[in-house]
């Protein structure tokens, strides 16, 4: 059963209960993540969710660890282009112990100085980690090149030089203009009293009123063409990309079912033709990333040097003839059942079904049934998914981001 409240100052509550469940997970969301970010404060959505465990007026960061490891549950948090969240995981019973912590780690981090020059530290060699593994490299990459120098493209970490220089007041400045109450969701699935969830959220947040005025997000701009970072890799990493729909969007059904044909799975086209029938890369695939405003549909893979043209013709020609001929009814029909299928086991996982409420709420104001979600699926027709590849498939519309020892001139010709 799924409910919501809303709290005077627009914190909203939601809530899907299931009592089969043990367990409840539970997940503050800020609508706020990296694209929200000037120049000067890029990568300061990441930092202040780091220094939020660092420690609390009534617990040090070994007591937040503490806590939580008594419970024998899980506490994380996580930064990305549009939303930050802190969450957590425990039985049943102790909601009300998780809802404190939780609580306490949004509303009354202490940032301390000792702390922040410490999580600085940690940051930077988390930035030196992704630059050390090219599979996030070539991402980071893409995204640069593609959205452009605009917050949408910069990297949720920062950079090295901008994250040396972050101050306390810089941080304690922008969390209390962006961190406000109706930007934030509680989202909790499983084993979960509406009415208890409210209660304990009311106790805590009632008095959350920071934040300044809203700044309006930067509209997306795209910059299709091909970026190269040369590196000493053993293998050439790729990234290949278009704008798609936007999470809102009609389209996002057969934009769904189009990554999945081409690269969504083992028996997709791209991982049939070049893994199985060509052997040429250990994995090959494709994505679908939806956001507020905008999407992307991708191709990742990482190819030996001498084997990267054979790749990206082989990629090239899948491109071209998913979007010159129709995709068969058995083919589509063993993509929705694939879907179908994976919709219902992600259900029965208290963890996925509070992500995906929270994202519901944020995203468009309201609970989605999963029943909805699959039956708009299995409406999209052959014709309409080939109608997207047609519109997204071109090659003026794509970008390519090539890591690693690149020799030659590597063209978009599909």
């Amino acid at each position: 059963m799924h409910q919501k409240s809303v709290l005077n100052n627009g914190l909203r509550i939601v809530t899907e209960e299931d009592p089969h469940f043990h367990s409840v997970a539970v997940g503050v969301w800020l609508n706020v993540g990296s694209r929200d970010e000037a120049l000067e404060e890029n990568g300061l959505s990441h930092f202040l969710e780091h220094l939020a465990f660092k420690g609390t007026p009534t617990r040090s960061a070994l007591d937040i660890a503490r806590e939580i490891d008594q419970l024998g549950g899980a506490l994380n948090a996580f930064t990305s282009k549009e939303n930050t969240c802190f969450h957590g995981k425990v039985l049943a019973e102790n909601l009300p112990r998780v809802a404190d912590l939780l609580g306490d780690l949004v509303l009354n981090p202490l940032y301390q100085p000792e702390d922040l020059e410490k999580e600085r530290q940690v940051i930077l060699e988390e930035i030196c980690a992704q630059d050390d593994n090219p599979e996030d490299l070539v991402q980071v990459l893409f995204a640069k090149g593609f959205w452009g120098d605009a917050p949408f493209g910069r990297p949720i970490l920062g950079e090295e030089d901008q994250i040396s220089r972050v101050s306390r007041e810089q941080l304690v400045g922008y969390r209390n203009r962006v961190y406000r109450p109706e930007k934030t969701v509680i989202a909790a699935a499983g084993r979960v009293d509406h009415q208890e969830l409210l209660d304990l959220i009311a106790s805590r947040f009632q008095d959350f009123h920071n934040g300044s005025a809203h700044r309006p997000r930067d509209p997306v701009a795209v910059h299709p063409g091909i970026y190269r970072a040369a590196r000493d890799l053993e293998q050439v990493h790729v990234c290949l990309g278009a704008k798609g729909p936007a999470a809102g969007d009609q389209e996002r059904y057969a934009a769904t079912l189009l990554q999945l044909v081409l690269g969504g799975n083992m028996s997709s086209r791209l991982f049939q033709v070049v893994r199985e029938e060509l052997g040429l890369a250990y994995n090959i695939y494709a994505f679908m990333s939806f956001f507020s405003d905008t999407g992307l549909l991708g191709v990742s893979a990482g190819v030996s040097p001498k084997n990267l043209e054979r790749l990206l013709d082989a990629t090239y020609q899948e491109l071209r003839k998913i979007r010159a001929e129709a995709v068969s009814e058995e083919e589509l029909k063993a993509a929705k059942e694939y879907l179908r299928g994976s919709i219902y086991l992600h259900a029965e996982d208290c963890d996925h079904r509070m992500m995906r409420l929270a994202k519901n709420e944020i995203l468009f104001g309201h609970y989605i049934p999963l029943e909805e979600i699959i039956d708009g699926l299995l409406k999209v027709t052959a014709a309409e998914v080939q109608d997207l590849a047609r519109d997204m498939l071109r090659p003026e519309k794509w970008a390519m981001a090539l890591l690693g020892p690149v020799a030659g001139e590597m063209g978009l010709d599909f």
